[in-house]
C-alpha cells in the first residue's frame, strides 16, 4: 500500500511539474490546464514565501542617528556617535547621480536623490545590519528606517530604485523582489518611463 501511495504521489508531482514548467511542449488541449496549474502554483509559492521569508521591522531599541546629507539615491552620510559615516543601503540600486564618470550620471539619479533628501530632511534614521558590515569602498552597509518605514521599501515601491542582491547580505532579498515585481507590473516610477527595462 505504501508503495502504491508513493507511486501515486510521485506521478502527481511529475505531472504537475510538467504542466507548470513545460506548457509549450504539451498537446494543445492541455495548455489551458497548464495555465491554471501555473496560476495556482504561483499563488501558493507566494503565500509560502510570505510565511518563510522575514519582513522588515524597525527595532524599538535601535539608536536613532542624524542624517548629515543625502549623497545619492541609495547612500547617506550619517552621524554615528559623532563620526561622519557613509551608509550604503542594502538590497537596492538607484540610478547614478554623483558618479566620478559624469557620463553615468542621469536625471533619474537626481530625481531619486531629491526624493530621498525631501523625505529624510529634518529626520533621524535607525540602522539594521546584515552579515557583512562594510563594502570594498569602506561604506557601512545597512537597512535604513525612518518613521518606522524602511527607505529601501519606499524607493522600490515608487520605482526609484531596483533590487541589487550582494552576498552575504540577503536577509530581505525575497521581500525586496516582491516589492519590485509590483512596481514593475504597475509601471511605477522609472519602470513606467522605460528607464528601467522591464
Amino acid at each position: 500500500m505504501k508503495k502504491l501511495l508513493s507511486a501515486v504521489f510521485l506521478f502527481t508531482v511529475l505531472a504537475g511539474s510538467a504542466l507548470y514548467f513545460f506548457p509549450k511542449y504539451l498537446p494543445h488541449e492541455l495548455v489551458p490546464i497548464s495555465q491554471t496549474v501555473r496560476h495556482w502554483l504561483g499563488h501558493w509559492v507566494e503565500s509560502i514565501e510570505h510565511r518563510i521569508w522575514p519582513e522588515p521591522e524597525q527595532s524599538p531599541d535601535a539608536l536613532a542617528y542624524e542624517v548629515i546629507r543625502v549623497i545619492d539615491g541609495d547612500t547617506l552620510l550619517i552621524s554615528i556617535i559623532g563620526v561622519e559615516t557613509t551608509v550604503r543601503m542594502i538590497g537596492i540600486d538607484a540610478p547614478e547621480s554623483v558618479h566620478w564618470d559624469e557620463e553615468k550620471n542621469t536625471p533619474e539619479g537626481e530625481q531619486a536623490a531629491l526624493w530621498l533628501k525631501q523625505y529624510v530632511s529634518g529626520k533621524k534614521v535607525t540602522l539594521e545590519y546584515d552579515q557583512e558590515l562594510n563594502d570594498r569602498y569602506g561604506r557601512t552597509l545597512a537597512y535604513v528606517y525612518s518613521d518606522g518605514m524602511m527607505l529601501e521599501d519606499m524607493l522600490l515601491a515608487m520605482g526609484l530604485a531596483r533590487t541589487m542582491t550582494m552576498e552575504p547580505n540577503t536577509r530581505y532579498q525575497h521581500h525586496f523582489e516582491m516589492i519590485e515585481k509590483n512596481a514593475r507590473e504597475g509601471g511605477s516610477g522609472f519602470w513606467g518611463t522605460g528607464f528601467f527595462p522591464r
